[in-house]
Parts: structure tokens; sequence; C-alpha cells
């Protein structure tokens, strides 16, 4: 018993001759006989009786036909299946990123990228950069955004970008009647730095205070941009923070400037270490791209120019 014998049996069911089912199936009359023939040996019993030139099937044919269907609505299943991932609209995608982009941009693209794709399964972790590279090395992601520069030797690099800190202030601070806020404005001004020690975005920071000796007053450090926003909306001083934060964490009662010259935030998107990237991850990528660019200024730059730039 195959394929093309059940094909054939469901055809005739369906259509109620032999020769309609050859028509439906564009295959010769005497072919369809001869699938029935030996389904017929197959099974055992007989599927159709000839009466007055026509075919009729038997109680078994009919009682067998309910069975076929139910084999062939499972294969329907899988092709329906089938077309569903081909279109990107069923599937998983695990996505990993730092606070600064789980916690402002992401959980809006996220929500544009599941519409029409209802049986598409996402999940998100943020995790701070360290933890969240061993995290994707491990295969826990399949996709995740990470700042660079980084230590992404077991890692397979994907599209990276360059956008630049803003500056925020409170709402009554002096700078409000600037464009900008450059660097030799914070001269002793109470400020926060954010970012660990050993991170990239603190030291070119640090770098940047040291070139133009400037020598702000470290009233505060933190860990994370959504810290420092509240911080600044209190009063307790500047900082210095990704544009995503800013757009998306300041509330009234807090600056957004321009800060000048520009210092660099730099990120990216990695994947596990041999890891082909499939079309469902390569589409979020798009959307990633237009749901940002439609915000923000996203300039690309290739993953090993992070700690150039």
């Amino acid at each position: 018993m195959n394929t093309k014998q059940l094909t054939a049996f469901r055809t005739i069911m369906q259509q109620g001759s032999m020769s309609d089912a050859a028509r439906r199936l564009d295959v010769s009359q005497p072919a369809i006989s001869r699938l029935i023939r030996d389904l017929e040996q197959d099974l055992g019993f007989r599927l159709f009786e000839r009466r007055s030139s026509r075919i009729h099937a038997t109680a078994a044919a009919r009682a067998f036909y309910l069975q076929v269907q139910r084999h062939f609505s499972g294969l329907d299943q899988l092709v329906q299946a089938a077309d569903q991932i081909r279109m990107l609209k069923s599937g998983s995608l695990r996505i990993g990123a730092v606070p600064a982009l789980a916690q402002t941009v992401l959980p809006a693209i996220i929500a544009g990228f599941r519409r029409g794709r209802d049986d598409l399964a996402i999940s998100l972790g943020a995790y701070e950069n360290d933890e969240l590279l061993q995290r994707v090395a491990g295969h826990q992601f399949d996709l995740a955004l990470v700042e660079l520069p980084s230590d992404t030797s077991r890692l397979q690099p994907g599209p990276a970008y360059r956008t630049d800190l803003v500056c925020l202030a409170p709402a009554e601070h002096r700078f409000a009647q600037s464009p900008a806020v450059r660097v030799e404005d914070l001269e002793l001004e109470p400020f926060i730095s954010v970012g660990r020690s050993d991170s990239a975005l603190y030291q070119r920071t640090e770098q940047l205070f040291r070139e133009c000796l400037v020598r702000p007053d470290p009233v505060l450090a933190v860990d994370q941009a959504q810290l420092a926003v509240a911080l600044v909306h209190a009063g307790v001083g500047v900082a210095l923070v990704d544009p995503f934060s800013a757009q998306q964490l300041s509330a009234e009662g807090v600056l957004v400037r321009c800060f000048e010259p520009a210092l660099p935030y730099c990120f990216g998107f990695v994947q596990p270490d041999g890891q082909a990237r499939n079309h469902l991850e390569s589409a979020f990528i798009d959307s990633f791209e237009a749901g940002v660019g439609r915000r923000l200024s996203l300039q690309p730059i290739e993953p090993v120019d992070a700690a150039l730039v």
C-alpha cells in the first residue's frame, strides 16, 4: 500500500468514477485501474463493484475511505505547516539583548514582527554584555544584540551599527538654553557615570575627559542607563547615555541634548558559532533596522571596526 494507490482511491471516491478520477489526476484510466487492483490485493478486500457500466463503492470501501481521509488531513496539515514556515509565520526565535535595547526599542519591534505570525513563538532575554555573550556561545539564544567592541571570537558576528551618546540633564538645568552640550560644559558638573569601569563605553568617556582636561564631579556610578535616567530625573546630576534609553525612558523633567564631540555607542547582532542564519532571523534583523531607522540615525559598521570608531 502506497501513497499513489491511496490517492487514486480517494480521488475515485470524490469524483464518483474511474474516468473522472483519471482526468483529475492526469493519468490514464488503465493506470487508475491497476492502482486500485494492487490496493485491493494489499488490503485483502474489494473496494468497488461494477453495476450497469458504473462502479459502486463497497461497504468496506466506505469504511476505509474515512481512515484515508484522516491520513490525507494529516498530510494537508503538514503542507500548511510547511507553507507557514516558508512564509515565516511559525517556528520559534530566541532573542537576547543588553538591557539598553531589550527594555527600550525591542518590545515594540517584536510586537510588530509578530503581526501576521500568530504561531511564531518568541522569547526575549535581557542580560549584561558579558553574560549575554556566554549564553549565546552556549546556544541559549538564536540571535542577540550585544555592545561592541566585545570578544566575539566564539560567536558568529552579524550586522553591526553605530549611534552616539546623548546628554541627560534635569529640566531646569542651564543646559536647557543650549541645543547641544559640549564636553567642556561638564567641568565640575555633578556627573552620573554609566557602565562598569571595564566596559568600552565607560573607558571611552573617561578617555575623552582626560584628553580634553575636563573634570566632572563624579557623584554616582550606575551599571545601567535606566538607573541614570531615574537619577537625572531626581535631580542628582547629568549623565551620558545611549539614545535608546534616552528616547524610551526619559520622562517629563529630563532634558535630552546632543553631546559634542560625538561619543559612539556601538552594538551588533551575534549568533552561536556555526549556526547558519535562517530566513526568520534575517527577517527579524530587517525589522529591527527598519524600526530603529524610523527613530534614530543608525550607521552600519563592520563589527571589527567598533574598536576603531
